[in-house]
């Protein structure tokens, strides 16, 4: 599966920090701490893919970044590893219309900003019921954005939610205290 994957990124081979998330990721909750442009979107991608499930329907599982730009760039990278499961990203200033539609024939992930996924959360758009991967990305970003209750909020509902993966760019000793995660595995390459 990673083969296909690295032909779809048009990559040869993953670096050693992804080597190490990835593997980390796939047997508990964990922080991805490591610069921009290392190739964190890849290391937290390869262990949500890998949880999919071709016969469940459902959002499986949610990624949540702190801007569009982001989220645009996260569903571009899933899309290229060619993995033919369904992803939608949702944000501001997109037709909350479209969004509505998109979730009535649910993705696998859908990735959204926290504004946006909490309203659809709000409105009870899609069932929470299904996601067993969370994925915070640029975690420290969302913070400084001033996600925190709306990220809050929709950590609240996860009730299913078995698999955590925690990114940023920066260090920060708060993060295991606001996620809730219990003894996460830390990949530090900062």
């Amino acid at each position: 599966m990673i083969e296909k994957v690295l032909t779809g990124l048009k990559i040869s081979s993953l670096n050693e920090m992804q080597r190490v998330a990835i593997a980390a990721a796939e047997s508990r909750d964990t922080i991805i701490l490591s610069p921009t442009g290392s190739g964190k979107t890849i290391a937290f991608l390869i262990p949500l893919l890998k949880q999919l499930e071709d016969s469940k329907q459902g959002v499986q599982s949610l990624v949540l970044a702190p801007s569009r730009e982001l989220a645009l760039q996260i569903e571009q990278v899933f899309k290229a590893m060619l993995s033919g499961f369904k992803v939608n990203s949702f944000y501001g200033d997109h037709p909350v219309r479209t969004e509505k539609n998109n979730l009535t024939q649910a993705p696998d992930v859908l990735i959204g900003t926290p504004g946006r996924v909490a309203y659809h959360i709000r409105h009870e758009n899609f069932n929470l019921n299904t996601i067993h991967t969370l994925v915070l990305d640029e975690f420290d970003k969302a913070l400084e954005f001033g996600f925190e209750e709306d990220m809050s909020f929709i950590i609240s509902r996860l009730n299913k939610v078995d698999r955590r993966i925690l990114t940023s760019a920066t260090k920060m000793d708060a993060i295991p205290l606001f996620t809730g995660l219990v003894n996460p595995q830390e990949v530090n390459f900062l």
